[in-house]
């Protein structure tokens, strides 16, 4: 995959840390894998507050720098399955217009992903967005991507 991204730090086996620099200054960003049940993992992040060490994954900072951001973060994602070789990755973004956003930079980099199957979930919302709390029902039909289908979640693997 050769998009231009950002340099990463590996701050333990399942967090990452890059800089997001553009239009409204740095901001420290972080990628943090978690272990769901054995093998599968969630794949989350957003910028971190040093004040409560936690992410926010809601905060806009529109540095300018979104397809540069995801690459890393796409990135870091394959380098997880190269260590993780039996790991499945889920991603789904916080709200709506984000898991598109992550569609569209799926859809850009799926020609240069040889040796992962990616598959996509057209998931049933409940009447409350996920910035509500609420996620997709997942009842475990996955299907295959193709260009063109929207989806509310994704999932990754080497094949």
């Amino acid at each position: 995959m050769n998009f231009d991204r950002y340099e990463y730090d590996q701050l333990d086996e399942f967090t990452y840390r890059f800089y997001s620099e553009g239009y409204n200054g740095r901001f420290e960003i972080r990628v943090k894998i978690t272990e769901m049940v054995y093998h599968s993992y969630n794949l989350g992040f957003g910028v971190f507050d040093p004040q409560t060490e936690e992410l926010d994954d809601l905060v806009e900072i529109r540095n300018g720098d979104s397809q540069k951001l995801l690459a890393t973060v796409a990135n870091i994602t394959l380098m997880f399955l190269e260590d993780h070789t039996r790991a499945h990755i889920y991603a789904t973004g916080s709200t709506k217009s984000r898991t598109r956003l992550y569609q569209m930079g799926i859809n850009k980099i799926m020609p240069t992903l040889n040796g992962y199957m990616i598959f996509g979930y057209p998931a049933k919302r409940s009447c409350m967005e996920p910035s509500e709390g609420h996620y997709p029902e997942i009842d475990n039909e996955w299907y295959k991507i193709q260009l063109g289908v929207a989806y509310d979640a994704f999932l990754i693997y080497k094949s």
